[in-house]
């Protein structure tokens, strides 16, 4: 069975629990806004060598775009910023196998379901009380450290956009001054990647990569 078949099984074993909790969705994509800025992102992916499904929780807002420039109602997990991908329960490494028996297959079904229900509910409740914890992070924070974790635990791995989205939280917040620091600190990084990034011959991928650089400057700079 490939990962067109076992998303049949999504399909018939899968779908219907989640939505019955009001997520919307198809196939290996769901999305279930709240009330509070937050919109909860849930993805399957088969793996590129075949024979593995992934699955991630993330979180994307309603007042800025995703990391693909999408707005929320067509972000999916890959575009996200912040996300986490859940294990296989009473199992290691971070996949779920694909069987060429459906009852096996149908029982992997059900243990995504079950870690999306105990793993995935965790990682949730960590952003439901929106603002928080972003209004908690403070400039010095990012400025203090090259492996910032969000309460700890989750690794952003691109600190020019953990800088862009705190700059955005606290302009939606009215702190302009606490912003105007983020978009420095991203400005700044933005800056330094240009020194690695912008060396050589001005091919059309270096004329491409200084567009972006130069896009991201200016999608920081707060008047």
């Amino acid at each position: 069975m490939d990962s067109a078949e076992f998303r049949k099984l999504i399909a018939k074993h899968f779908s219907p629990k989640i939505r019955e909790l009001g997520w919307k969705g198809s196939g290996f994509h769901y999305r279930k806004p709240e009330e509070n800025h937050i919109i909860n992102i849930f993805g399957l992916q088969g793996s590129r060598w075949g024979g593995t499904i992934y699955c991630e929780t993330a979180i994307c807002f309603d007042f800025m775009n995703d990391l693909a420039g999408l707005t929320y109602e067509k972000s999916t997990y890959a575009s996200c910023l912040i996300r986490k991908r859940l294990h296989p329960l009473e199992k290691s490494g971070g996949a779920w196998d694909i069987h060429n028996d459906q009852e096996k297959n149908i029982e992997e079904v059900n243990s995504i379901w079950n870690a999306f229900q105990k793993q995935g509910t965790k990682f949730y409740n960590d952003f439901a009380d929106f603002p928080h914890p972003f209004d908690k992070i403070k400039p010095i924070d990012l400025q203090t450290s090259d492996n910032y974790k969000i309460l700890g635990k989750y690794y952003i791995g691109n600190d020019i956009e953990l800088a862009s989205l705190l700059k955005e939280v606290n302009l939606l917040l009215g702190n302009k001054s606490i912003a105007k620091e983020f978009a420095e600190i991203g400005i700044a990084g933005v800056n330094e990647l240009g020194k690695k990034l912008l060396v050589g011959r001005k091919t059309k991928s270096y004329r491409e990569t200084e567009r972006h650089l130069e896009n991201k400057i200016k999608e920081l700079t707060i008047e």
